[in-house]
């Protein structure tokens, strides 16, 4: 992005007369006076224009790690994602700050890489109806590496998958992701670590994030204690004291990213509404949510301070082996924030995206696709088909239903935006 900045010279206007008379011959003189000169005032210079600072946020929803995309992205050297998020790169690049749910783990080989869901195990006497097992996930290494090289520049941790290989894994992925540069919150190494707000500044505008996740999908106990290892939703009063904690270092934004609600809804829950106007009430500026596969609307909600609070109730899957359920259709969210000597402001636009798998160059790939208003602007590592065109436009109208044109405006097509420029 760029940013001008237009610097107004003041030009200083300075006048000055000299006031004297001569006497008529013969005349008996005094001696002159001294000549006195007369200047005026100098022209005020003009105000110089207040500082104006803009800054841009993107957010993407939940990337998962399914066993096919792990198959898809292996090579003979090892494993490379880059190639999924070819269509979405001109839109990372467009942003300050690139930022997603992070909803996998990188443990490690030896912890073993995600495997189908397992089915249910049979009746018994004692569990007559039993549940079936929960998905768990672990991608390559390789992934952190490829997330920082298409553009993304922070990740949050807090969901309900970050303990799927246990607290080792949860300490692993977050040394992962950082070692590969990328910046991350809602898990944490220590509670000191904790305790350190996640601040970041881009284009004169330091903002501040915070996650928490409402389930852990009943792995508390594999924390040993160490409750400080999780942003949790349940943790009222330490998340307030996080967000009050990011305004004490500076930050003027903060970004609240709750994992919450029911998964395979379409509008929130009560209690995802009352905890928006929770963090809204605690200083945060903007509520991004995750966790229910599909798209949620937007809102804008008042806190008691009069501050008006943009709420993405889900952002839906970004990038995943799911479907059905119109899990395959997410969204790019574009947060525009403005400072001036009238304060701070967020504007909210997005895009809908679609999640296709495509052959190319040997493997399956599968891989999010900006669904502009114009057909012919949608794009994969290779051409859409017919069949990928009619999905692109599946998901564009069902994720415009879903979220409106009231409290967001739609991204449109610009020469910025194409691969082949």
């Amino acid at each position: 992005m760029k940013r001008l900045i237009f610097l107004m010279l003041p030009l200083l206007f300075m006048a000055g007369c000299a006031v004297g008379a001569a006497l008529p011959d013969g005349l008996d003189t005094q001696p002159e006076p001294p000549i006195s000169e007369v200047q005026s005032a100098p022209t005020p210079s003009p105000s110089p224009e207040p500082e104006v600072y803009r800054a841009s946020v993107g957010i993407v929803g939940d990337i998962l790690m399914m066993t096919s995309q792990i198959q898809g992205a292996k090579t003979a050297e090892g494993y490379d994602f880059r190639p999924s998020f070819y269509a979405m790169e001109p839109l990372f690049s467009s942003v300050d700050i690139m930022a997603g749910n992070f909803e996998c783990t990188l443990a490690g080989e030896a912890a073993g890489y995600t495997q189908r869901r397992p089915a249910a195990p049979p009746p018994t006497e004692d569990d007559p109806n039993p549940r079936q097992p929960y998905q768990t996930f672990n991608a390559p290494d390789e992934l952190a590496e490829n997330l920082r090289a298409v553009g993304f520049d922070l990740l949050t941790t807090a969901n309900n998958h970050c303990l799927d290989r246990g607290k080792e894994g949860l300490f692993h992925t977050i040394e992962t992701l950082r070692a590969a540069g990328l910046a991350q919150t809602g898990t944490y190494l220590s509670e000191e670590e904790r305790d350190t707000p996640c601040i970041m500044t881009a284009g004169g505008i330091t903002f501040g994030f915070v996650a928490m996740t409402e389930s852990v999908n009943s792995y508390d106990a594999r924390l040993g204690g160490d409750s400080w290892a999780v942003g949790r939703v349940s943790q009222r009063e330490r998340i307030q004291g996080e967000i009050e904690a990011c305004r004490s270092a500076g930050a003027e934004v903060v970004i609240a990213f709750p994992h919450w609600g029911e998964q395979y809804l379409d509008s929130p829950v009560r209690r995802q509404r009352e905890y928006a106007q929770m963090l809204a009430e605690w200083g945060a500026d903007a509520v991004i949510g995750s966790h229910p596969h599909c798209a949620e609307p937007f809102e804008w909600i008042t806190a008691e301070d009069g501050r008006r609070v943009p709420v993405a109730y889900s952002m839906s899957n970004f990038i995943s082996n799911m479907a059905g359920q119109n899990t395959e259709y997410g969204l790019f969210l574009r947060l525009d924030v403005k400072k001036d000597e009238d304060g701070v402001s967020v504007g909210m636009s997005y895009l809908p995206t679609a999640c296709i798998i495509q052959k190319a160059g040997g493997r399956r790939l599968h891989q999010p696709i900006p669904c502009w208003a114009e057909e012919a602007k949608r794009t994969g590592v290779e051409p859409l088909s017919e069949g990928e065109l009619k999905k692109t436009q599946r998901a564009f109208d069902h994720v415009v239903k879903i979220c409106g044109l009231e409290d967001a405006k739609l991204i449109e097509w610009t020469e910025e935006y194409d691969k082949q420029a």
